[in-house]
């Protein structure tokens, strides 16, 4: 029994640092928000990954980012689900792009986000994304993918 209130203990303790995290930067006000955006100057960590089929995946420990420079995006997200088309030999494994970014509409027609859309090309796939950042600091990413399972992610944002 004593272990298992200790357990219970560490348990909220960890809960807790890990919720702290997604405590920087938080934007209360949607306009710090667009100005964040349109400044291109940020970036994404992400905390969960929620394949298309099985479960949630904690990426506390994994590295993983989505940064934005100016007009190019650094992507590194790993991926978890089905890969409908080989890609060739070597083909990553995770989600892997460096470059500019292809059709980046920006939607803040929302109270509480703003909705960026954007397409990566790599040659062999072709990814869609839809990030949502709300003004609580969150994210929610949607990769929409010509050739493995859809995936999404949830995480964060900072100012780079």
């Amino acid at each position: 029994m004593r272990n298992f209130v200790l357990f219970g203990i560490i348990s909220i303790f960890l809960i807790t640092c890990i919720s702290c995290k997604t405590g920087k930067n938080i934007y209360t006000d949607k306009t710090d928000l667009l100005s964040l955006i349109e400044s291109k100057a940020f970036e994404i960590e992400n905390n969960w990954a929620l394949p298309l089929r099985g479960a949630q995946i904690n990426l506390v420990t994994n590295e993983n980012h989505l940064r934005f420079s100016n007009d190019s995006v650094q992507i590194f997200l790993p991926y978890f689900g089905v890969r409908q088309f080989s890609g060739g030999y070597n083909a990553e494994a995770g989600i892997r792009y460096s470059g500019l970014v292809e059709e980046l509409e920006i939607d803040s027609s929302f109270t509480d986000k703003v909705e960026l859309k954007f397409e990566t090309n790599t040659g062999t796939e072709q990814i869609r994304y839809i990030l949502s950042m709300y003004t609580n600091g969150k994210t929610n990413l949607q990769l929409l993918m010509n050739q493995r399972d859809n995936i999404s992610y949830r995480g964060f944002y900072k100012r780079k």
